[in-house]
């Protein structure tokens, strides 16, 4: 995807997260937060130019669905690096500037809370909550202030 089109998707999933309660909605508000900050992170991976951006859409590591020749119509194909689908996967080999890291290690702490509390029923806390908020707020932060220092140079 291309930078803009992650930033628009980030402002979607915020959107839907502020209709859902954190607790009674804690699977879904989990997974647009996760989502989300995916896009932080490919955003920023494509502002530094670690990953390429593009009409192209992951599907798996290396493959990526791209247009057809029938408008509307994709086909899967092997591509650079693009958008990761999470954090490590697939594995980038390339130097991660220091705020683009910080993206990645923020990403690690809110999929810290995935298994135990979205696959594995532990009680949702406030702690968790404000723990999980506060690593996304920090991530989609920091991929908004690389993007912005990239598109100045």
């Amino acid at each position: 995807m291309k930078i803009e089109s992650h930033f628009e998707k980030i402002e979607r999933f915020d959107a839907l997260r502020k209709r859902l309660d954190h607790f009674e909605d804690f699977e879904i508000w989990f997974w647009t937060t996760m989502n989300a900050g995916t896009n932080a992170v490919n955003a920023a991976l494509h502002a530094t130019g670690i990953t390429e951006e593009g009409p192209w859409y992951p599907q798996q590591p290396g493959v990526y669905m791209v247009a057809d020749h029938e408008p509307g119509t994709f086909v899967p194909a092997f591509k650079p690096l693009g958008d990761v689908l999470h954090v490590g996967r697939p594995k980038i080999e390339k130097p991660i500037p220091e705020k683009v890291q910080r993206i990645a290690d923020l990403m690690d702490v809110i999929e810290e809370w995935r298994d135990p509390c979205v696959r594995d029923g532990e009680p949702v806390t406030q702690e968790i909550v404000d723990t999980v908020d506060a690593a996304y707020r920090e991530a989609v932060a920091l991929a908004r202030e690389v993007a912005a220092e990239a598109a100045g140079s």
